[in-house]
C-alpha cells in the first residue's frame, strides 16, 4: 500500500499539540488544587498552536529548492549513435553510388520505385521512433529520475511503474534498426535494393528479439496503470517541478511525458500498414505470399494484445466490484427466519462473498435501472456477467472534508460506492426476459420497462423483477446484451455437455473391451448384474457448491 505525506495529516482540523501534564500537575489534581485550571489556561494562552501541515510545507519548500540545485548541476544523459542519425535524414537513393544512379533511374519501373520507397519508409519509421521517441523518453525522463533518486530526491517514485519495460523496447528497436540497415547495405547493388528476402530476414530477427511481440504487449498492458500512477505523482510539487524541467529539454520538441508514453502503442499498430504498403507494390507472387504471412503474424500478435488489454480491464473492474459488494446475511434477506443460537455466528457471513473472485469471469454490461415493485420503486444497479445477473442497491458513503487535504496536495477522497446485493444472483440459464410494449407500459404506468423472471432448477418461478430504463436506447441495449449473454452461455453449456458425453462414451467402450477380454466366473457375473440393476442417483437432485 502506497503512503503519501497527506495520509499523515492529523484529523479534526489538525488538533493542537499541547504540552503534556507534568508530575506537578498530577499532584495538584490528586490534592484537589483549584489552580489546575489556571495552569492549563496559562499553558494554552502562552503557546501558539502547532500545525503539522505548516511543518510539511516548510520541509517541502526546502526539498524543492534542493531538487532545483540538483537538476541545475545534472549532466544530460545522451544517446550516441551517429551511424543511425545520419541514415535517419537520408533518402534510399542516396545510398546508391553516384555512377550507378543514372543507369538505375533509366531502367527502374514505377512499381519498383514505389516498392523501394515503402521499404525505406519502414526503416525510417523505426529509426525516427527509436531516436525521437524512445531515446527521448529514456534519456530525458527515466534516466534523470534515477539520477535525482541517487541524490535522495523523489524516492517515492517507482520508475518501473511509470516507464514499464522501456529498456527492453529500446533494445528491440535499436537492434532492428541496426540489422535492417546492415541487411539493406549488404544486399544493395545497382539493380537491387531492399529485396523481400532481405526485409523478411531482418523482420524475422525483430520477431525473435521481441519474443513474438510480447515485449510490446507487456508495455501496453502497463500503459493504463502508468497513466494512473503519473496522476498520483503529479500531486507532489517536487515531481511536478521535475517533469517541467525534463520537458524543457530541446530534444523533447514540445512533446510532453504523456505524448512519449503512448508512442510505443501507436508505433506497433503501424507495422501491418507499412508491410501492407510494401506488399502493394510487390509484383512477384511468391514474395507477396511471404509478405502476407508476415502481415498475418503481426496482426495476430496485435489481436492477442488487444485481448490481453480487454482481459486486464475486465479483471480489474470485476475485482473492483468484488471489493464494493456487500452480501446481506440471511437474517436481513429473511427477517422472519429463526436461527438457533449456536448457528448464528456460523451463518453470519454469506459463503458466496468471494463469488466474483474467479479470473475467468467476464463483465458484459452494467448500468443503473429502477426496480418497480407493487408499493414502491427502488434504484438498483445491475451487473451482467457471462454466467450470472446480479441485482444490487447502490449506497454512497459520506464525503470526507477536504479543506486542508486539498491545500496539502493530498488526494481528495471521493464518494465511495457500495453495492448491496438485493436478491440472490440469477443464473443466465434460469431466467427469461420479457419486453413490455409501449401500450402495455402505458397501461401499467411504467416507461421503457422489461421483466426478468427467475426460475429454479425445478421449473418453479421464484422471482419476478420489473425493471425500468431511463431511455428506450438503454432498454434495447439491456435486451440485446441479455440475449447475447444467454445464447453464449447456453452454447458453452451444450459444448461442455457434448464433451462430457464423448468422454463417457470412450470410457464405456474401454470398459466393455476390458470386460470382454478378462475372464470372470459365473458367480462374479451374477454379482455384477445385481450391482448394475440397482438404481442410480436422481439427476434432478444435484448438489450445487459455491
Amino acid at each position: 500500500m502506497s503512503i503519501y505525506p497527506g495520509d499523515l495529516l492529523v484529523q479534526e482540523h489538525h488538533k493542537k499539540l499541547l504540552k503534556r501534564n507534568t508530575v506537578a500537575d498530577f499532584h495538584a489534581l490528586r490534592h484537589g488544587s483549584s489552580s489546575t485550571s489556571t495552569i492549563n489556561d496559562d499553558a494554552k494562552k502562552g503557546r501558539q498552536p502547532f500545525s503539522l501541515l505548516k511543518l510539511m510545507k516548510s520541509r517541502s519548500k526546502e526539498a524543492l529548492s534542493k531538487l532545483e540545485d540538483v537538476l541545475a548541476g545534472m549532466k544530460p544523459s545522451e544517446f550516441k549513435d551517429n551511424y543511425l542519425a545520419v541514415y535517419k535524414s537520408l533518402h534510399w537513393s542516396d545510398l546508391i553510388a553516384s555512377s550507378d544512379k543514372q543507369t538505375e533511374q533509366m531502367c527502374l519501373s514505377d512499381m519498383e520505385r514505389k516498392r523501394r520507397e515503402a521499404v525505406w519508409e519502414l526503416f525510417k519509421s523505426e529509426c525516427v521512433f527509436l531516436i525521437n521517441h524512445l531515446m527521448v523518453l529514456k534519456h530525458c525522463f527515466m534516466e534523470p529520475l534515477k539520477k535525482v533518486q541517487v541524490e535522495g530526491h523523489l524516492m517515492y517514485a517507482e520508475p518501473q511503474d511509470l516507464f514499464g519495460n522501456l529498456d527492453e523496447i529500446c533494445y528491440v528497436s535499436y537492434t532492428f534498426c541496426k540489422d535492417f540497415i546492415a541487411a539493406l547495405l549488404k544486399g544493395m547493388s545497382s539493380t537491387e535494393f531492399g529485396s523481400t528476402r532481405v526485409l523478411l530476414k531482418a523482420f524475422e530477427r525483430f520477431s525473435t528479439h521481441s519474443k513474438g511481440g510480447d515485449i510490446y504487449h507487456t508495455y501496453c498492458l502497463n500503459y493504463t496503470n502508468a497513466l494512473t500512477y503519473l496522476e498520483k505523482l503529479r500531486r507532489h510539487d517536487d515531481f511536478t517541478e521535475f517533469e517541467r524541467w525534463c520537458e524543457q529539454d530541446p530534444r523533447c520538441k514540445r512533446l510532453q511525458l504523456t505524448d512519449l508514453l503512448v508512442a510505443p502503442m501507436q508505433h506497433c499498430t503501424k507495422l501491418p500498414l507499412l508491410l501492407g504498403n510494401i506488399r502493394k507494390y510487390t509484383e512477384c507472387d511468391e514474395e507477396i505470399s511471404q509478405l502476407t504471412d508476415s502481415i498475418e503474424r503481426v496482426e495476430m500478435s496485435l489481436q492477442n494484445m488487444e485481448e490481453k488489454i480487454k482481459w486486464v480491464k475486465n479483471y480489474e473492474r470485476v475485482q473492483e466490484v468484488q471489493r464494493q459488494l456487500v452480501w446481506p446475511p440471511v437474517t436481513e434477506l429473511e427477517p422472519r427466519v429463526f436461527i438457533p443460537e449456536y448457528l448464528k455466528n456460523t451463518l453470519l457471513k454469506q459463503p458466496c462473498e468471494r463469488l466474483l473472485a474467479c479470473p475467468q469471469r467476464q463483465l458484459l454490461h452494467e448500468g443503473q435501472l429502477t426496480l418497480v415493485e407493487s408499493t414502491k420503486t427502488t434504484d438498483v444497479y445491475l451487473f451482467l456477467f457471462d454466467d450470472i445477473l446480479l441485482i444490487t442497491r447502490v449506497k454512497k458513503s459520506a464525503r470526507k472534508k477536504q479543506s486542508q487535504l486539498e491545500a496539502s496536495g493530498a488526494q481528495a477522497s471521493c464518494d465511495k460506492i457500495t453495492y448491496i446485493v438485493h436478491k440472490q444472483p440469477v443464473a443466465l440459464d434460469r431466467l427469461s426476459v420479457h419486453d413490455i410494449s409501449q401500450s402495455e407500459a402505458a397501461a401499467n404506468g411504467v416507461k421503457c420497462a422489461f421483466v426478468i423472471v427467475q426460475i429454479s432448477r425445478f421449473q418453479q418461478i421464484i422471482g419476478v423483477y420489473t425493471l425500468q430504463s431511463p431511455t428506450d436506447a438503454a432498454k434495447n441495449a439491456w435486451l440485446e446484451k441479455l440475449s447475447e449473454a444467454r445464447e453464449k452461455f447456453t452454447n458453452k453449456e451444450d459444448s461442455n455437455q457434448d464433451l462430457n458425453n464423448d468422454n463417457m462414451d470412450v470410457k464405456e467402450n474401454r470398459e466393455t473391451r476390458m470386460a470382454d477380454i478378462s475372464f470372470s466366473s459365473p458367480r462374479r457375473q451374477r454379482k455384477n448384474g445385481i450391482l448394475k440393476s440397482s438404481h442410480t442417483k436422481s439427476l434432478s437432485v444435484d448438489s450445487v457448491y459455491i
